[in-house]
């Protein structure tokens, strides 16, 4: 009898195991990092699932890639000394997808934070090639700009501005698709969409082949910047 008993408390440890790997999706894992774009918030406490992965994200700054299991996760982003989670109610809900890259970006000001999850492209490129992936998170620019879209032009280091944006009308809180481009060392400018009204040029950026990245434009108060976050390479 006693062997029966312990049999049948195996299987519902076994049973209850399985069901546990269903609910994190299964075993497989994803990585999720968080960029705080919001220039008036103080370094905040970054949480999944309770658990704290950084305790003072400061503005312009990203946790790098953590590794979590997939399927659903609690996400948290609070100031210091409170538990009021300011993430966005749409996006406290995690859901990874197993062997996937995610960036979450919470941008705008205290008074309406608002934030983008992005799947991020982990194909290498081709050739001698990069990819690169632009995201407006200039909250400001409605405010100092007719509105809150921009042209973006990429261009080799030390050219004119001219001819067709590589990307158009990019508005706030959006991402461009990724872009095969060439390595080598490049400006990139913001502008008033329609016209090569600069509102920003960043340094030369130099990138090397088989690297992809995203650039992300940001309005800390009073100017523009922008950070290049390293997705692959």
């Amino acid at each position: 009898m006693l062997s029966r008993v312990m049999r049948f408390g195996v299987g519902l440890l076994c049973s209850a195991a399985t069901l546990s790997a269903i609910g994190c999706g299964g075993g497989g894992s994803a990585k999720f990092r968080v960029l705080q774009a919001v220039p008036n918030e103080p370094n905040l406490n970054v949480l999944i699932d309770s658990t704290s992965i950084n305790s003072a994200l400061a503005f312009e700054a990203d946790t790098g890639y953590q590794t979590e299991k997939s399927g659903s996760h609690q996400f948290a982003m609070e100031q210091p000394g409170s538990t009021t989670n300011i993430v966005p109610s749409g996006n406290q809900t995690l859901n990874l997808t197993s062997n996937s890259q995610n960036t979450f970006i919470l941008t705008g000001y205290s008074s309406s934070i608002s934030g983008m999850l992005l799947s991020d492209d982990t194909t290498a490129p081709t050739n001698s090639e990069i990819n690169l992936r632009i995201v407006n998170a200039a909250a400001s620019l409605g405010t100092t700009a007719p509105g809150d879209e921009v042209d973006v032009y990429v261009v080799a280091s030390g050219t004119a501005l001219s001819g067709t944006p590589t990307v158009s009308a990019l508005a706030f809180n959006s991402a461009s698709d990724y872009q095969s481009i060439a390595a080598g060392t490049y400006q990139i400018y913001f502008t008033e969409p329609g016209t090569t009204l600069t509102y920003y040029s960043t340094p030369p950026i130099t990138f090397t082949a088989g690297q992809n990245r995203t650039v992300v434009f940001l309005s800390p108060l009073g100017f523009f910047t922008t950070t290049t976050l390293n997705d692959l390479n």
